[in-house]
């Protein structure tokens, strides 16, 4: 979905903007599990192409065992920095300009050569990257020092509250599509196959703790009624506990919650079994939900996009928005 305001914003603004329209915190989903060995898929542009992956930042670890979704992160941790933008020592802006300017001069002599398609992506990724690079308010927006420690001890010094943080900075600065993983670094966390004491002592009161603080500051900063917050996972758990003391995949039936974006709080829409295993009332699918985030987006669930081949494409098969969320 983030791929897709992607594109639509670049169809619509070009691509050597200071910020992108679409951003993964704190870092790609796999990156900090285990050894980084498991890149996952699912945050990326798939057929649109690699022009409209996200811009992803980078936060890394101390250690393989170490976990900083479950700790305090010192401010050298928390660099937030997008993987190969960050300008080396002793290149200032002015010295960037000037390598700039050569490299026009450059293409200037390669007119033939720029009409070549795979030339022209090119240019148009470096573009984009010069943009990011020189550009001061991608360096303010991504600076989470510049908030309070009051208002960074409320979301939580945790990686997660403090990437929920970065989130607001990034929507504040004209970000329209932020997704903030809540990564499983141990290879379990979320994924409660054993041991379901993370999630009671770790998991769920630093997830609390961070999605609160990020409705409170939204809606005090009079952003809230037009972003949509919603926090959900890939699928949930099996109602009953394996011999493990955890719970293993369950695709059936898993909850949503969404806050803001004209959403009327406070209600609960659908209703499972007595069980919490299978849906009986107002039963909502995963392209229902795709349909209802671009709804509050402004984009139209029944548009088609153009792929790779040039083919008419729909950005969600089937899925009709809950309007009812809004009335």
């Amino acid at each position: 979905m983030g791929s897709i305001v992607e594109y639509l914003d670049q169809q619509r603004r070009g691509l050597a903007q200071p910020l992108p329209a679409y951003m993964v915190l704190p870092n790609s989903l796999g990156r900090l599990q285990q050894a980084g060995q498991y890149p996952r898929p699912g945050e990326h542009a798939g057929w649109l192409g690699q022009r409209f992956n996200p811009l992803t930042t980078q936060i890394d670890k101390k250690s393989l065992t170490d976990n900083p979704y479950w700790r305090d992160c010192s401010d050298e941790e928390l660099t937030f920095q997008i993987a190969g933008m960050a300008a080396r020592d002793g290149v200032t802006l002015d010295r960037l300009h000037g390598r700039q300017s050569l490299l026009e001069q450059y293409n200037d002599q390669r007119r033939l050569a720029d009409r070549l398609a795979v030339t022209s992506n090119f240019d148009a990724f470096r573009q984009r990257a010069f943009a990011l690079v020189t550009s001061e308010k991608t360096r303010e927006a991504l600076n989470i020092r510049r908030e309070s420690d009051a208002l960074r001890d409320r979301y939580g010094r945790h990686l997660f509250g403090q990437s929920c943080l970065m989130a607001r900075r990034l929507v504040e600065a004209g970000v329209r599509f932020v997704t903030v993983h809540y990564d499983c670094v141990d290879g379990y966390s979320w994924d409660s196959h054993r041991n379901s004491d993370d999630v009671k002592k770790h998991l769920l009161p630093t997830f609390d703790q961070a999605y609160a603080a990020l409705l409170d500051d939204l809606d005090q900063r009079g952003l809230l009624d037009e972003t949509l917050v919603v926090a959900t996972g890939e699928m949930g758990r099996t109602p009953k506990a394996n011999a493990n003391w955890g719970r293993d995949h369950w695709s059936t039936l898993f909850p949503a919650v969404l806050a803001g974006g004209g959403v009327i709080g406070g209600r609960v829409y659908g209703k499972s079994d007595k069980d919490a295993a299978y849906p009986i009332e107002n039963r909502v699918t995963p392209e229902d939900l795709a349909a209802t985030i671009y709804h509050a987006l402004g984009i139209s669930p029944e548009l088609r996009v153009l792929n790779a081949e040039n083919r008419p494409t729909p950005i969600v098969e089937g899925g009709k928005p809950v309007m009812a969320l809004w009335s």
